[in-house]
């Protein structure tokens, strides 16, 4: 289980630089975007260089969110159930995100890119096919992550919320 979570916390650290990295760069090109405009006329790169870059750091960053469990969950009417049949509702979910990750993004993903991999992009020294690439990667970290979060609920033991002691000096430490 240690090799587990050492794995987890190097890939967590990896796509949150990696996220930070293309934000950087994503706001360099856009301010060069900027200053070339007032000064030089512009640069035309620029524009389509920002979108390829904000696709790439949204997808990656979806994956990183995901990861952390930062995703949208609405799970006020499951908590409502036995702790059992919540772990078993949790596991469905990460199922249906990894699901979700093999038909959308990789297979679906993978269609997209041989369709488009000889389709030049207008001033970058990219095909279409190439800068999509993003979508199957983004789809395997999505299947590890799920993968990750099931073996996590799994090893989980079941606890009753009606046993658990409240720690309300923890709440009040942290500002409910």
């Amino acid at each position: 289980m240690k090799a587990v979570h050492k794995f987890r916390t190097a890939m967590d650290v990896f796509l949150r630089w990696f996220c930070i990295v293309l934000f950087a760069l994503m706001i360099l090109v856009v301010t060069w975007q900027v200053v070339a405009r007032a000064t030089v006329g512009g640069n035309a790169w620029t524009e389509v260089m920002a979108r390829f870059l904000f696709i790439w750091q949204g997808l990656v960053g979806a994956a990183y969110v995901i990861g952390e469990k930062d995703d949208v969950a609405m799970d006020f009417l499951v908590k409502r159930f036995r702790p059992a049949v919540v772990k078993a509702i949790e596991i469905f979910a990460h199922c249906v995100v990894g699901g979700f990750a093999v038909w959308v993004m990789i297979y679906g993903g993978a269609k997209y890119i041989e369709s488009t991999w000889n389709d030049t992009v207008q001033l970058l020294p990219f095909t279409q096919g190439q800068i999509y690439l993003v979508l199957p990667i983004t789809g395997a970290l999505i299947i590890i992550y799920s993968l990750l979060h099931i073996i996590e609920v799994i090893s989980k033991t079941v606890v009753d919320p009606a046993e658990q002691d409240v720690d309300l000096d923890g709440y009040l430490e942290e500002g409910i």
